[in-house]
């Protein structure tokens, strides 16, 4: 004999019912600190003002850094340009661009990206490479697309006189780190 019993009498959660199991997927992509700001889960991408300026990336042998950024000048005319690593060729005169891979490192001095700027000899923007999924920006101190000031430390970010980060943590779901 076929037991009729109502499906409503079964023990089978409803589809929108919170008793099914998500299942986690790991989550991906590169954690930026930046100063003492956390970016989780990020495409590596940082967006300053709303425009996309600095775009960090790992290679994995000779495990580096890559980095891809644009500089400005203080009325946010363009004056210099990285691309994974490389200096354009109108940037050179101004900029020094040195990296360390990990073949070069030692536990003191990670995998780096440094930028300095000639005319000032001041360093502008460093970053290392703590694991393969964690870059950390140590020195920023360049202007964003509309002429402001950004100034990195290891204990905050700041954009002009009127934003500053510090401690604060963000989970980016694989997006860009977007500060201002």
């Amino acid at each position: 004999m076929i037991d009729s019993t109502d499906s409503s009498e079964l023990d089978f959660p409803e589809l929108d019912s919170p008793e099914l199991i998500d299942l986690e997927k790991p989550e991906q992509g590169l954690e930026l600190q930046i100063g003492s700001n956390i970016f989780r889960h990020t495409n590596g991408v940082v967006t300053l003002q709303g425009k996309e300026q600095v775009v960090l990336e790992t290679q994995s042998d000779p495990l580096a850094l890559l980095l891809t950024m644009d500089f400005y000048n203080d009325q946010g005319a363009r004056i210099g340009h990285i691309r994974r690593n490389v200096l354009s060729a109108r940037s050179a005169p101004r900029f020094i661009l040195t990296v360390a891979v990990d073949g070069e490192a030692t536990p003191d001095d990670l995998p780096s990206v440094t930028v300095t700027d000639r005319t000032t000899g001041q360093t502008v923007f460093k970053a290392c490479l703590m694991h393969k999924q964690k870059a950390r920006i140590t020195l920023g101190h360049f202007s964003t697309h509309q002429g402001e000031l950004v100034t990195i430390s290891p204990h905050y970010c700041r954009i002009g006189t009127g934003l500053t980060l510090f401690g604060n943590v963000t989970e980016n779901r694989g997006g860009a780190a977007s500060i201002g």
